[in-house]
């Protein structure tokens, strides 16, 4: 008789521990585990697999010109998105050294959203998080400072783990915070020890930031919202 794999059982149960679109297929599921760096499968399968990113992180990124690589996509815990063998030059890998992912083949998918319009909607209720993912990061990005970029960003991932502490236990070291505000390391330090000397936020430990003064990265993030506004405006 083959071993339980007791360590995939735990993750199936921090899988199905919220609802999520497709956990009628949870059963049929499997789970990946990755390595930092390690490059998220495509499978074998037609059309390539849809995951669910049950802890670590990871990105999609592309090469720009100079060979510097840019993060244009950032998934954290209870993320979908989507890895083909029609992805491009883009590459998807894990960021954390421990990043598991629940893994769904698109044609087992697909094939059940054509007879479940409930399962359809939630296809597109999937497609549109990525959308606005990405529109986020386009905001993030539009920062006229170095400063209000991180403290942004800060914000969204504030939002995104739904801490109500305000601890942030970063996956990403601070070349893949650079990587994804397209800045260089050594402006994302000097950014966070502004932030830290401001007592907007606090270091506890290399990869945890504690968010202390959260009105006052609001302001900055409206502040640079309302500037995106305008210059759109004029032009």
């Amino acid at each position: 008789m083959k071993p339980r794999d007791h360590a995939a059982d735990h993750y199936r149960r921090m899988l199905s521990a919220e609802r999520h679109p497709l956990e009628r297929l949870d059963g049929s599921a499997a789970i990946v585990k990755c390595a930092r760096n390690q490059e998220i499968p495509t499978g074998e399968a037609r059309g390539g697999h849809w995951y669910c990113l049950i802890t670590g992180a990871v990105r999609r990124s592309a090469i720009r010109h100079g060979g510097r690589r840019q993060i244009v996509e950032l998934m954290l815990p209870r993320d979908f998105f989507l890895v083909s063998e029609t992805q491009g030059e883009e590459t998807v890998e894990a960021i954390a050294e421990h990043t598991v992912l629940a893994s769904y083949p698109c044609a087992r998918v697909e094939l059940l959203a054509e007879q479940d319009r409930q399962l359809a909607q939630e296809l597109r209720e999937i497609a549109s998080q990525s959308l606005a993912r990405t529109r986020d990061q386009l905001m993030i990005l539009g920062g006229i400072t170095a400063v209000e970029k991180v403290g942004s960003f800060l914000l969204s991932l504030d939002e995104r783990t739904s801490s109500e502490s305000g601890r942030l236990d970063l996956a990403l070291t601070r070349y893949d915070i650079a990587e994804y505000l397209a800045v260089s390391v050594e402006t994302v330090c000097r950014a966070i020890t502004d932030l830290q000397q401001r007592g907007i936020i606090a270091l506890v430990g290399t990869r945890t930031i504690k968010i202390l003064d959260r009105g006052a990265l609001e302001h900055r993030a409206r502040k640079k919202m309302n500037a995106n506004r305008k210059r759109l405006i004029a032009a």
